[in-house]
């Protein structure tokens, strides 16, 4: 199996439309398609809880490909010359306010790799609700974004509440709730 070549089907200013020709396990020559970030380092996605409190940062923002507020732990893009560990502190501090400690960072992980490429860092962060001095949020011009600390023990609810709402809720609270055995999920 491997990679033949790539052909850009569109672009934008973020985001390719990609073709790819591939060897398959068989040897035939197979086609497919997939989304890429253009000029990408990856991102990061964080897994902020507080301690004392045992509570997640969990943010809700409009992500335009869904048609509504969605809640997700916060994540971003990695900057040219930063390691994922300092995007993480970074991107947290710009979307929530709140300063935090790298606790874990996963190498490369794929988020959806039947269609995209695109890949993020986990990082598990600790942060001390008592130590905030200023929880000042740096937005991008685009952005808008809400911050909700959750108990863990109150993430299978929190998750119902927001369904029954209206919004949606990213894989990833999902999967770290079933991970901790969360009832009802």
């Amino acid at each position: 199996m491997k990679i033949l070549d790539r052909t850009a089907i569109a672009s934008g200013g973020w985001i390719s439309l990609q073709k790819i020709r591939y060897l398959g396990h068989d040897g035939k020559v197979r086609t497919w398609e997939s989304a890429c970030r253009i000029n990408s380092r990856g991102a990061v996605m964080m897994i902020p809880v507080t301690r004392p409190g045992d509570k997640l940062i969990i943010v809700r923002q409009f992500r335009p490909p869904t048609g509504r507020l969605v809640y997700e732990f916060p994540a971003g893009l990695i900057n040219p010359g930063e390691d994922p560990c300092e995007a993480a502190v970074r991107e947290l501090k710009e979307e929530t306010g709140y300063v935090g400690t790298v606790e874990y960072c996963s190498p490369q992980v794929f988020t959806s790799p039947g269609l995209s490429s695109e890949f993020v860092h986990l990082v598990r962060m600790s942060v001390d609700p008592e130590a905030q001095q200023d929880l000042a949020t740096h937005f991008d011009e685009s952005e808008y974004i809400e911050t909700f600390l959750v108990g863990q023990d109150e993430l299978a609810d929190f998750i119902r509440q927001a369904e029954t709402d209206g919004y949606g809720v990213d894989t990833k609270i999902y999967m770290w709730a079933i991970s901790r055995g969360c009832p009802g999920l």
